[in-house]
């Protein structure tokens, strides 16, 4: 493993519990291989995301929705 997938590996790891402990995802199981498999709702669908850096750019995204939804309040 090389430090930048290290480092990729542990924002993956950092952003999903930052979503999960915000309740902006349902949920969000990382696996060993750095692939993630993540709902944002009890009954939406559910996302494999499989690589580290697949699982920040899908955090950007969820973080981005959020910001324009409460700028839309």
């Amino acid at each position: 493993m090389t430090a930048k997938s290290n480092t990729d590996e542990h924002l993956a790891i950092g952003l999903m519990t930052l979503l999960s402990d915000k309740k902006l995802l349902h949920s969000a199981e990382g696996a060993n291989d750095g692939s993630w498999i993540v709902r944002r709702t009890r009954s939406g669908p559910q996302f494999v995301l499989e690589t580290p850096t697949d699982a920040i750019e899908y955090a950007v995204e969820v973080l981005i929705d959020y910001q324009l939804e409460a700028a839309s309040r």
